[in-house]
């Protein structure tokens, strides 16, 4: 082995060589349970925020799925079917319109008309009981006003109507106003006005047949009975 090599070899042989084990207290073994317990809470806290991210992403896609499924679609009947009072009735129309009072000023979409208009019914409905028929005429009379502005844009009545994101009623206006018609026919008449339970029997038969060509209810074939039963007066 000549100089050059023997100094090489010296030099690999004769450098320090790293401890396998460090020292105590400088990375030795209380070092390595420090490291350990570092790392080991590192990964915790990592599997700790994969798994509330997950838990996240799930909750906010189920959500997701929920808010966007399919509407329910409307349901469709044969041309002839005859709905029954169990199902469309006043009192129902009623219900579906309490709340919030619809000032006619206030009134912007066709749907605040009909529910001015049904309100307005109510309201006269309710004098009538009371014998106000005075009060009771201008109610019903204003109902028909607000119920005559719905027709003029959605003119065919509807077992129900989508009326605002999911919310389902019964829409039906021509017939609100043939109600309302024979009503007033006994409002006019307690008030001895029979041009005027005229004038309203004439248009309840109109708005009655308008609803009856859309839409076959009970409700209407009562109707239909009261104007009948009311003969003209002498």
């Amino acid at each position: 082995m000549n100089r050059t090599n023997t100094n090489a070899f010296y030099k690999l042989t004769s450098a320090p060589h790293p401890s396998p084990l460090p020292r105590w207290g400088e990375g030795g073994v209380r070092g390595q349970s420090r490291a350990w317990k570092k790392n080991y809470h590192i990964c915790i806290n990592l599997y700790l925020k994969k798994m509330l991210y997950l838990i996240f992403v799930l909750m906010f896609g189920f959500l997701g799925i929920k808010c966007a499924a399919p509407k329910e679609e409307v349901k469709t009947y044969p041309k002839d079917y005859v709905h029954p009072l169990t199902k469309i009735n006043l009192e129902k129309v009623f219900s579906e319109s309490r709340g919030l009072e619809v000032l006619e000023e206030n009134a912007t979409t066709a749907y605040d008309y009909y529910r001015g208009g049904v309100q307005e019914k109510e309201e006269g409905e309710r004098l009538m009981k009371e014998s106000r028929w005075a009060e009771a005429r201008t109610h019903l009379e204003k109902s028909n006003r607000f119920l005559r502005v719905v027709i003029k844009y959605l003119p065919e009545d509807e077992p129900s109507r989508n009326v605002y994101g999911d919310q389902m009623v019964i829409f039906l206006p021509n017939l609100l106003i043939a109600d309302n018609g024979l009503k007033l026919v006994t409002v006019y008449g307690n008030m001895s006005d029979d041009d005027g339970a005229a004038e309203a029997k004439g248009d309840a038969k109109h708005y009655l047949a308008e609803s009856l060509k859309s839409v076959k209810t009970e409700w209407a074939y009562e109707i239909k009975k009261g104007l009948e039963a009311e003969l003209p007066r002498k």
